[in-house]
């Protein structure tokens, strides 16, 4: 996951401490007369290994948030599937490519088609892609001519050509988007006009402030039923969270 907290530097401390206990070991057998100051020496790294072991262990518990956080974004599945899935996504990520052919996928087949769960994908284009606002705003304004339908033909054909979709400079990412979009089914006057004027870019910024109200800073970051999961995780893990709710 692009922007993932992580807890390396805390691992790294810890090991740091626990190298400094050895020494700190080694100098009391040849310093007898300062046990008062090892005894505090050793009571300090102690606390510290503790209060590092606490940290990894609370990072490795679930998240969970109360709310609905659907907003109005493209939905995929039935509207009365038990389970909600919410997904913040760049178009341009590469992880969240990773996670379009793995897990997405199993998701779908598994759970989505079959009417157990709905996904709602929401978009959180990462500034340091050029090419992820383009395609949220692309893929939005297909929307709004062809309902959810539309936006996930474009959201498929975006991601299963992302190795050559966002290669180019802007003029041939937006000429990409256009040609994408003429395959959906829509107005392509009525497209061009949307996407130049970037009509769409409201809801985009919709998306990105749902995601930051639950602290997901990252893509892609996923809401399922209330548990927050971060990053391209293998199918497993969603199955777990899914069937957790049944």
């Amino acid at each position: 996951m692009e922007k993932t907290k992580s807890l390396s530097i805390a691992i790294i401390i810890a090991a740091v401490i626990v190298s400094g206990s050895l020494v700190f070991a080694g100098y009391k057998m040849s310093n007898p007369n300062q046990d008062a100051i090892f005894k505090g020496i050793e009571a300090y790294v102690q606390m510290k290994q503790a209060e590092a072991q606490q940290a990894q262990a609370d990072a490795n518990k679930p998240k969970f948030v109360q709310g609905d956080f659907s907003g109005d974004a493209a939905l995929e599945g039935s509207k009365d599937a038990p389970i909600t899935i919410v997904e913040f996504s760049d178009f341009q990520c590469p992880f969240c490519g990773r996670f379009y052919e793995g897990a997405y996928k199993e998701i779908k087949s598994k759970y989505i088609d079959t009417g157990k769960v709905k996904l709602y994908f929401r978009n959180l284009p990462l500034s340091f892609h050029p090419g992820a606002m383009p395609a949220a705003i692309a893929a939005e304004c297909a929307r709004e001519q062809g309902g959810d339908k539309a936006f996930f033909a474009m959201h498929d054909k975006i991601f299963a050509g992302q190795g050559t979709l966002f290669t180019g400079d802007l003029n041939s990412i937006n000429t990409n988007l256009k040609n994408i979009a003429k395959t959906v089914g829509i107005d392509m006057s009525k497209f061009n006009d949307c996407y130049d004027n970037q009509k769409t870019k409201d809801v985009v910024a919709a998306d990105q402030a749902a995601a930051a109200s639950v602290g997901i800073d990252g893509t892609p970051g996923f809401i399922v039923n209330g548990q927050v999961i971060s990053g391209a995780q293998p199918f497993a893990v969603f199955q777990a969270a899914i069937e957790a709710k049944k």
